[in-house]
């Protein structure tokens, strides 16, 4: 609750489930061009790519009871010198949380920085106080005691600032880390690991004419004119000549990453089996993958045909980037005894089944029906780069409820040249339609099928998913992960809750008083 009581808000809503498609594409079909984020940098290069590329480096495990600290950090960038950053436990990216279903997730996180923070871990349903909203602050100099149960099925999350109009800076400082969730499902399929695995997150970066770090802080999305893979500048590994498996985040604040994966000109075939919200049905070949900030892919490439001492790469398309230069090495044979069925053997493939996902229905839809002919149940015009629905972001007001356990269609549209990813907090979705900026089908890719965070709303584009909140009430967050967008006010608050009643009247209440008089 504020210090002071805040003016009352006008009354909002989303646009009605009846809001005509055609209306709303229309307002978007000028969008001829696709957005900035898309393309090369415009920005003269403030770092090349070196003669002799460092290495590549895995972040380490955070030790269960160690602090997850935020901190300023000095940070020595091969080739590049030192610069001033921020970082959580004095890693970039920060330590690696790995974690079980079904666990009880305890840690402390402390604020060791001259401003406000707050962690959201990201993709993980936690209670409001928990999840890393603007609402709840770590002050300089504070702790807080996290302490909530992991629901989430195996998967690659991650954790990073959400203070309220300081995530987009103190991100590209560096603060970042990755979270992996493992549960008996993923074991049982025995993939790729250890010497096999690679944990990436991707970013881009900028220095300023006296070769030192900075943040461009461009309303429109800042871009940097480098990339970095886990914290280092054009980086380069060794992978053995087998199946392998490279868990990725897009941990940039506006860039919209296009990967393949080249041997040469050769494109090589990159088998999908994961997204945000874990392992996909079944895995999907695909020849590249776009993520949009904030989403995550779990990927294997099978190497075996690749000589030792040849060298393949993970490409940036749009950018014209080689993001990882992957020197091939000769695997080590399976140990006597070792399983037939292990990824080090010659003849292991990828389990044709990979998990089950319930695909969620929605109440309106008729037996038989098509669910892309349904009507949204909400829709959100994302606008101008501050604006969803005509609002900016009020730290104070709640804009809408939510029915607790009830499936709901949601409608996301992009209007003007920037691209938009879309997340919520406290569920994870599922795509299922939308239209694209002619006003044809919207095609899903393999890339956002099954449970889904965050998904990229193009230009011109409306994206329909389903939605269901059933883990945790109160307030949760709905904002574009474009983190300069985030912080310029493209941000919702919504409540959910059992008792729709009860909850109008606490929004009612908030509108009159300015805040919630019953938190």
């Amino acid at each position: 609750m504020p210090s002071h009581p805040l003016p009352p808000s006008a009354p909002v809503s989303p646009i009605s489930r009846r809001a005509s498609m055609g209306v709303m594409l229309g307002a978007c079909a000028a969008v001829a061009a696709p957005g900035l984020l898309f393309s090369r940098p415009l920005l003269a290069r403030t770092a090349r790519e070196p003669a002799q590329r460092p290495w590549l480096i895995q972040p380490k495990d955070l030790q269960p009871g160690t602090p997850l600290t935020a901190a300023p950090l000095k940070v020595k960038l091969p080739g590049l010198g030192q610069h001033d950053m921020s970082a959580y436990n004095g890693a970039l990216p920060g330590p690696t949380i790995r974690l079980r279903t079904g666990q009880a997730f305890r840690q402390q996180v402390r604020n060791r920085l001259k401003e406000d923070t707050v962690v959201h871990w990201h993709g993980l349903p936690a209670p409001t106080e928990m999840d890393g909203q603007p609402r709840y602050p770590l002050r300089p100099g504070e702790d807080a005691d996290i302490a909530f149960d992991i629901r989430q099925r195996a998967g690659l999350y991650w954790y990073h600032p959400h203070p309220h109009e300081k995530t987009a800076s103190q991100a590209w400082q560096g603060m970042a880390g990755l979270i992996v969730v493992g549960d008996e499902e993923e074991d049982a399929l025995g993939l790729p690991a250890g010497e096999q695995e690679l944990l990436l997150v991707l970013r881009d970066a900028q220095l300023n004419g006296k070769k030192k770090w900075v943040y461009p802080n461009t309303p429109s999305g800042s871009l940097g004119d480098f990339p970095m893979v886990n914290g280092v500048p054009w980086p380069r590994t060794r992978l053995p000549n087998q199946w392998v498996r490279l868990r990725i985040l897009n941990g940039a604040n506006a860039r919209v990453f296009m990967l393949r994966c080249r041997h040469g000109k050769e494109a090589l075939p990159l088998v999908l089996i994961g997204n945000d919200g874990g392992l996909l049905e079944a895995p999907a070949t695909v020849e590249r993958i776009e993520m949009a900030p904030a989403e995550r892919v779990d990927v294997l490439l099978d190497l075996r045909r690749i000589a030792p001492g040849s060298h393949i790469g993970l490409h940036c398309e749009a950018a014209g980037w080689k993001l990882l230069d992957i020197e091939i090495t000769q695997a080590t044979a399976p140990a006597e005894g070792q399983a037939v069925a292990s990824p080090a053997a010659a003849n292991w493939e990828p389990p044709a089944r990979l998990s089950r996902i319930e695909p969620l229905a929605h109440p309106s839809t008729a037996p038989g029906a098509k669910a892309e002919d349904a009507e949204p149940d909400r829709a959100f015009i994302f606008q101008d780069n501050t604006l969803i629905n005509g609002l900016t972001h009020d730290i104070y007001r709640t804009d809408f409820a939510v029915p607790f356990g009830k499936v709901e269609r949601w409608r996301f549209v992009a209007i003007g040249e920037t691209p938009h990813p879309v997340h919520m907090h406290g569920a994870h979705f599922q795509v299922v339609g939308g239209a694209a900026a002619d006003g044809q089908p919207r095609r899903i890719e393999a890339w956002e099928k099954g449970w889904k965070d965050t998904v990229l709303a193009r230009p011109g584009e409306a994206v329909d998913v389903l939605v269901r909140f059933d883990a945790y009430e109160g307030n949760y967050l709905l904002h574009c992960h474009n983190l300069e967008h985030e912080d310029g006010g493209m941000m919702m608050n919504f409540l959910v809750s059992r008792n729709m009643e009860m909850a109008q009247r606490r929004i009612e209440a908030e509108r009159l008083f300015g805040y919630d008089p019953l938190c």
